[in-house]
């Protein structure tokens, strides 16, 4: 490999990261978008539930600052943990394996 081309796919690793975090917080800032209440309903799965909210939003630490929740967020991204599918009732990971085959 040629010294320019290894310049180049260094350069363009290097500027990947900045890209990828900017689109982290991008999507990440348009889930903040919404109250926590709003994000805690989303949770609730029947009318009983609804004065439990408060402890929703604790469980889910969607009381904490933007940076907290990002950081917590982006950690087990990394780690694997995309979440829960609240339509399927499974872990999105396991939905995405399961459904990938079908792209």
């Amino acid at each position: 490999m040629s010294t320019n081309l290894r310049t180049y796919l260094a350069r363009r690793l290097l500027l990947m990261i900045p890209t990828l975090i900017g689109v982290t917080l991008l999507i990440f800032a348009v889930t903040q978008l919404f109250s926590p209440v709003e994000r805690a309903s989303l949770y609730i799965t029947n009318p009983q539930q609804a004065r439990d909210i408060e402890g929703i939003i604790k469980k889910y630490g969607l009381d904490q600052p933007f940076y907290v929740q990002y950081s917590s967020w982006i950690s087990q991204v990394l780690q694997g943990n995309l979440g829960w599918s609240q339509s399927l009732h499974m872990p999105v990971l396991d939905a995405l394996i399961t459904r990938f085959p079908a792209t």
